[in-house]
């Protein structure tokens, strides 16, 4: 197997077994079977971030580097930042007091989420040089939610308060004049609709979603009569569209079909890649495995909504971070509802058993190789000659 151990090494984080699952679908190791889906891990928007990160390193070599935040939501990527002399304005890792002391010998790395245009006005106003890795398909809802407000519409973004995308989402909707209104999920989407329909008062509506769900000083009555639906890219593809279609009955209730056209809008901003990723998880799943490991930073977005896919097919699925939440005794996974790390112990069945792995967009194989092994490891059986 490759060696991880030099950041430089590790730039591509390959992995040979990896790679041999995705080429065959599943293999037999002993008692265990192997399943991986066509698509996983890191993504075409992820790789090119990266890749920008190593062409701005050669360019500005000698010149005081800095990411805004995480460069994705994957802690190994993170950490190989910092190993590569690449310091953090915001976030865990952030150096107290830098943001403040920038100025036109620093280069900044904005993420493949983007950011809010406070901070990009900020950065621009110090004067510092801005390497822009924002991925293409994020920049997809930011062009809808501008048409919306240009139109008149109040942006409904499906996807979770406080997530990169969605703050530089709302942030520009924000400095542009308009609206918006975020639902993480059916049950908000819901609440939604029945104000939509005009079966809930405007206090009931804003008690029933998150506190930052809307702006400080948002109004039902006059924001809510046009509506322009998009998603943070990394949700749950099926449930976006639920969301869309459930707030288009609503309105439709609401005004009939001859004002409809003029009230609601609907923009699919799925990143291409979470798509075929849920598309191929959901194709494993139905194979009815034993078990499906999911994994990704427990902060990862398209990871989570991956791990739910196992859930519609009835399939127990973890969303694990890496070979460390795996041993003989307990498995660590984070809670889909809650958000909470806990442990499962006697997680995995005595005798012939098939477990089926996928890897969030921001993943790299390498770890996803490192949870295969592990376990296998655990499983009592050892790859051998097999990979």
């Amino acid at each position: 197997m490759t060696s991880y151990e030099d950041p430089e090494v590790r730039y591509t984080y390959r992995s040979t077994l990896v790679d041999q699952l995705r080429a065959e679908g599943e293999f037999q190791v002993g008692r265990i079977r192997l399943l991986m889906p066509q698509s996983f891990g890191f993504c075409w928007g992820v790789d090119r971030a990266l890749a920008m990160v190593n062409d701005a390193r050669k360019e500005y070599q000698g010149k005081p580097m800095w990411l805004l935040n995480s460069i994705i939501h994957n802690p190994r990527v993170n950490d190989d930042m910092g190993e590569m002399g690449i310091q953090f304005l915001k976030g865990k890792q952030s150096v107290p007091g830098a943001l403040e002391e920038l100025n036109e010998s620093d280069v900044v790395i904005v993420p493949a989420f983007s950011a809010m245009v406070e901070e990009m006005e900020d950065l621009k106003s110090r004067g510092v040089k801005v390497v822009d890795t924002t991925c293409p398909w994020v920049i997809k809802p930011h062009k809808r939610a501008e048409k919306y407000v240009r139109e008149g519409f109040t942006t409904v973004v499906h996807g979770t308060v406080g997530h990169d995308e969605t703050r530089a989402t709302c942030s520009l909707v924000r400095s542009l004049g308009g609206e918006f209104v975020i639902v993480h999920d059916m049950r908000e989407a819901e609440i939604l609709a029945r104000y939509l329909e005009g079966t809930l008062d405007a206090q009931e509506l804003l008690s029933g979603l998150h506190p930052q769900a809307v702006r400080k000083n948002f109004e039902p009555t006059p924001h809510l009569q046009r509506v322009g639906v998009i998603n943070q890219t990394t949700m749950l593809a099926s449930e976006s569209r639920s969301i869309a279609e459930r707030l288009r009955q609503a309105l439709l209730k609401r005004w009939g079909e001859q004002e409809l056209s003029d009230r609601f809008r609907d923009f699919d901003t799925i990143c291409q890649a979470t798509q075929e990723n849920q598309d191929a998880a959901t194709a494993v799943v139905d194979s009815s495995p034993d078990l499906f490991l999911v994994v990704g930073g427990y902060d990862s977005s398209n990871t989570r909504n991956l791990a739910r896919v196992g859930d519609a097919a009835g399939v127990p699925a973890w969303h694990i971070q890496g070979p460390d939440c795996i041993s003989v005794d307990c498995l660590e996974y984070r809670e889909r509802h809650t958000g909470e790390i806990k442990t499962k112990k006697d997680w995995l069945p005595e005798g012939p058993i098939s477990v089926a792995f996928t890897a969030g967009a921001s993943t790299p194989d390498a770890i996803l190789g490192q949870v295969v092994e592990r376990v296998v490891a655990v499983a009592g059986e050892s790859l051998g000659q097999e990979v």
